[in-house]
């Protein structure tokens, strides 16, 4: 009987999801992080004014959500940011995908943007990185200049163009290191009172243990963004 039902909605959400095209794959090396860019043909991102996410079809009964980037509107093309160090249904459909796959997918919403003009000090691992490249394309980075601390599980060699587009991401890349310490430490470097908002995406734990340590400190009155993506 759960089998019955899990395939009854699979397929009610095959019925509302969109055909796109795999245009190009690119693997940073160790070949664990890959960007995806994909062409949605029937989206209209001009109206896209909160973070959003795709629900693509990774496998049989299988889906996953990641989130579009630096998508170009005219060309309908958008990016995905997808970590494949685990062994699961994403990061098998990661390494395999090739140029000219279709991929099945439905865009829907994820996050609010910041409400309040100022500072935003962004926290986040991989898995985060296209949803804060995602939140700088839809702010206005005078009136909200952001700070993101990206925490990488490998050594990664991280795209020159991506560093130099975006200066305000720090990269930590520590394969050995505790990620919620590292990102800890580097988010308690900063002086805490001077930012509007802080954002925590990324792993469910990392983000709970972080929030909950940001509101026990009285020089933090910034609004708190909270996002848990994975166990």
């Amino acid at each position: 009987m759960a089998n019955f039902i899990k395939k009854a909605v699979f397929n009610l959400m095959e019925q509302v999801i969109s055909p796109s095209e795999i245009i190009e794959v690119r693997a940073w090396e160790p070949a664990t992080l890959y960007e995806i860019d994909v062409h949605l043909p029937t989206t209209d991102f001009t109206k896209w004014n909160t973070i959003k996410r795709v629900k693509c079809k990774v496998a049989d009964f299988e889906y996953r959500d990641y989130t579009p980037t630096l998508w170009n509107a005219e060309k309908k093309v958008c990016t995905l940011y997808v970590e494949a160090g685990h062994n699961g249904a994403g990061g098998r459909w990661a390494k395999n995908v090739k140029v000219g796959d279709e991929l099945l997918l439905g865009v829907a919403h994820a996050a609010q943007l910041p409400a309040n003009k100022g500072k935003v000090l962004g926290i986040a691992d991989g898995s985060a990185l296209g949803h804060f490249l995602s939140q700088k394309q839809l702010l206005n980075q005078e009136e909200y200049p952001t700070e993101v601390g990206v925490f990488l599980h490998d050594n990664y060699q991280i795209p020159s163009s991506l560093i130099s587009n975006n200066p305000e991401f720090e990269f930590i890349c520590e394969p050995d290191g505790s990620m919620i310490e590292t990102l800890e430490k580097w988010c308690l470097s900063k002086d805490l009172s001077n930012y509007t908002s802080i954002c925590i995406a990324g792993n469910t734990p990392m983000v709970t243990t972080i929030r909950k340590k940001l509101k026990a400190i009285p020089a933090v009155s910034a609004k708190i963004y909270a996002y848990g993506f994975w166990k």
